[in-house]
Formats: structure tokens, C-alpha cells, sequence
């Protein structure tokens, strides 16, 4: 059986993936409309030089720099503008795909798993554990685990814990809020949508 973890890392990949395809191919149509733009002000710009407006051609040049530049400018807005409504429509499927998946008994599995080894690497300390609140249920379970006190968190929204150390000035965050704003802001570099 295919561990959770890494059936939603696949679910991820996909959706990097044709995310990508979609990014890449919206770049290179806005890129492809650009030059076309540019293309067009030149030859406008050749046609009134090539028609005797020598006087007027210095005008006309920068008019078509300006013009080419504007448009380049509109372009690069567009796409991040397109990238944007990517973005939140890829992670709108992800934060769809974890609440599922905390409805499901894996998801318990998983909360026991990783309070588990919090607990094999700080043996004999007491912690308080905080939760979310739709995680109430689990809260015998994990204080179970350890020196633990369960407490629920309105901060933690999607599931997770996070396993404070009051004494020792620590926190572990194992919340997939914490995941979820990370490969958020990290989305767009690894995702091939930079500019």
C-alpha cells in the first residue's frame, strides 16, 4: 500500500506539472502577441521613413520604442496577473485534497506517527500539543503519547499539530498550514512560472 505521503506528493507533482504546461504555454503566446506588437510599430515606423517624413522619423522611432516598451510592460503584467490565478486555483485543489484527507484514517495515523517521534527525540519532556479544532477527537489519543497536554489552537485551520516546549523556548510545527504557506510562496520558482 502506497504510503499517504506519497500519494499526495504524486497529486502534487501532477498538479505541478500540467500547472507548468499551462504557464508555459500562456508565456510563450503573451511573448509570441509582444513581438508581434513590436513588429507591427517597426514596419510603421519603416513605412513613414520610407515615405519621405525624414523630419518626423526621430518621432516616429521613439513613438514605436515607447509603444514596444508599453506593450512589453502590458505583457508582463498579463502574465503575472494569469500566474497569480494559477496559483490560487492550484492550491485552492491542494487545500480541497488535505481536508480530505484529514477526514480520512490516515490522517490519525499520520498525527500518531509524527507526535511519536517529537516524542522519541525529546524523551521525558513535558510539552503541550496544540490542535485544530475540527481535531478535538484526537486529543486523548496524542495526550496519550507523551508528557502531553492537548489544547486546541484556532490558528492551526487546515490540520497538523504544533508541540511546544514551553520550558526549553521551542516549537515544532508539524501543521500542514505551516507546509501549505510554505510550498505556496515556493510555488512559482520550483514550479516553472518564474519570468
Amino acid at each position: 500500500m502506497i504510503d499517504q505521503t506519497q500519494k499526495l506528493e504524486k497529486f502534487k507533482q501532477a498538479i505541478f506539472n500540467e500547472v507548468e504546461s499551462s504557464a508555459n504555454e500562456l508565456i510563450e503566446n503573451t511573448k509570441q502577441e509582444c513581438e508581434q506588437r513590436i513588429s507591427d510599430a517597426r514596419a510603421e515606423a519603416a513605412l513613414i521613413r520610407e515615405n519621405g517624413f525624414a523630419g518626423i522619423d526621430s518621432e516616429y522611432t521613439g513613438l514605436a520604442a515607447r509603444t514596444a516598451s508599453a506593450q512589453k510592460l502590458e505583457s508582463r503584467r498579463n502574465i503575472l496577473l494569469k500566474r497569480e490565478e494559477i496559483i490560487d486555483r492550484v492550491f485552492d485543489n491542494v487545500k480541497k485534497e488535505l481536508q480530505r484527507f484529514c477526514q480520512s484514517s490516515e490522517y490519525e495515523k499520520l498525527m500518531i506517527r509524527r507526535l511519536k517521534k517529537c516524542a522519541e527525540t525529546y524523551p521525558h519532556k513535558q510539552g503541550e500539543v496544540l490542535i485544530s479544532p475540527k481535531d478535538k477527537g484526537l486529543a486523548d489519543k496524542l495526550g496519550a503519547l507523551g508528557d502531553y497536554t492537548v489544547k486546541v489552537s484556532s490558528g492551526i485551520e487546515l490540520g497538523g499539530f504544533t508541540l511546544v516546549f514551553a520550558q526549553d523556548n521551542l516549537a515544532i510545527d508539524c501543521t500542514f498550514d505551516e507546509q501549505f504557506s510554505k510550498h505556496r510562496r515556493g510555488f512559482a520558482a520550483v514550479s516553472g512560472m518564474k519570468l
